[in-house]
């Protein structure tokens, strides 16, 4: 099949083009329609001496009224692979212009060749990417089918992986004002910084699971626990240096299992996720692995009606004006290990502000975050509350 050009890049490359000869210059595609031009008045039109060109596939200088829809200028056939697959036309017939026709010719095919690769490769990452996301999520029925599926794409679904869930936090007042296109356009650049960093195996693997979160599957060998768990921090180390250091956004990680077979990844992936959850958002990088969970796992299985209770009565959250600040206030503490100055420095606020506003918490609730037995309370209540949703649960 021959590569379609598209009038929209075709206009793009009359446009470069005619950044160097200031001429009209016209793109007409295999039926000598042109589809892009300097004068867009003539899109659209059929040129007949464009037609000769694809019929001869030779270059033509025609004089003006000579051909229907042509003027007076020269025509040159544009090849891809071998094939002419479309003409490119410039109004103008003085000798100085004549000379430069060739280079036209020859910048018209490289602006191809780069613009139909990038959609090659296009669509290649695309059947990858969904490749991947089936992989991630369980899809398939047969292992030897999906492996065959894998090869078609470049990927051995059998080496041991690890799966990585990778969220990069923003903290910033300025990213609620920006569209749409500016938040992808930013995500594929962090996303391109994240290849940057696996780069150097091409069985290592990356894909957008969700706004500034990513999923990496990382081959990983070797059946010793200490040396794997080495080998993956050393990984995330590097690939967090590969990414520039901000002071609007964090970084959550979560690590899943190590599986040796095809059907081990959904697993890591949904362990990658349950453990990046319980990554903290208060340092710049912060590491959870799915296997150093233990109480988390138990209290998931808590009935919802009865955590809300225990949140309301352990909290007492509507005493408080401001609930949220409350809880982040708490949550800092107790990710920096109930350190008073810790937490004062991650909160911007004096360590006396910080004692104040952790007696007037003793206060309202009746536990003291400070002291171990009742900070334990205050934490479970903590966790309890919905990331999502800050706002106490509330049951009649």
């Amino acid at each position: 099949m021959k590569p379609m050009i598209s009038g929209k890049k075709s206009q793009y490359i009359v446009k470069e083009l005619s950044k160097i000869i200031d001429r009209n210059i016209n793109f007409m595609n295999e039926e000598g329609i042109i589809i892009a031009s300097t004068d867009p008045s003539r899109i659209g039109l059929i040129d007949e001496g464009a037609l000769i060109v694809l019929k001869t596939k030779k270059k033509l200088v025609v004089q003006e009224n000579q051909y229907l829809g042509s003027k007076a200028g020269i025509n040159l056939p544009v090849y891809f692979e071998n094939r002419v697959i479309a003409v490119i036309g410039i109004t103008a017939i003085e000798p100085e212009v004549l000379k430069m026709a060739e280079i036209i010719r020859k910048m018209t095919e490289i602006l191809i060749k780069e613009q139909l690769i990038d959609e090659r490769n296009e669509i290649v990452d695309q059947s990858r990417e969904v490749f991947i996301r089936d992989w991630l999520e369980g899809r398939w029925k047969e292992d030897k089918v999906f492996s065959s599926r894998g090869w078609m794409n470049g990927l051995n679904v059998n080496l041991p992986r690890v799966v990585i869930t990778l969220l990069i936090h923003y903290d910033n007042p300025v990213q609620q004002d920006r569209t749409s296109f500016d938040l992808q356009r930013e995500q594929n650049l962090y996303k391109g910084y994240l290849q940057e960093a696996v780069k150097f195996n091409n069985q290592d693997l990356i894909i957008p699971v969700g706004f500034m979160k990513f999923a990496l599957l990382i081959t990983c060998q070797g059946s010793n626990e200490e040396k794997r768990k080495e080998f993956i921090s050393h990984k995330i180390q590097y690939i967090h240096r590969q990414i520039p250091q901000s002071d609007h956004f964090t970084i959550a990680v979560g690590i899943g299992g190590y599986y040796d077979s095809i059907r081990g990844v959904p697993i890591s992936y949904m362990e990658s996720e349950k453990a990046q959850s319980y990554a903290s958002p208060v340092e710049q990088l912060n590491i959870v692995y799915y296997d150093e969970l233990h109480l988390e796992l138990l209290l998931d299985n808590v009935p919802k009606e009865r955590s809300g209770n225990f949140v309301q009565r352990t909290l007492n959250l509507e005493a408080f004006p401001d609930s949220k600040e409350v809880i982040e206030m708490l949550r800092v503490f107790f990710a920096c290990n109930q350190s008073i100055n810790k937490t004062a420095e991650q909160l911007f606020i004096h360590k006396n502000t910080l004692q104040y506003r952790l007696i007037k918490i003793k206060d309202l609730t009746g536990y003291d975050p400070r002291v171990f037995e009742e900070a334990v309370l205050l934490y479970l209540a903590l966790y309890f509350i919905p990331k999502n949703n800050e706002s106490p649960i509330r049951y009649e």
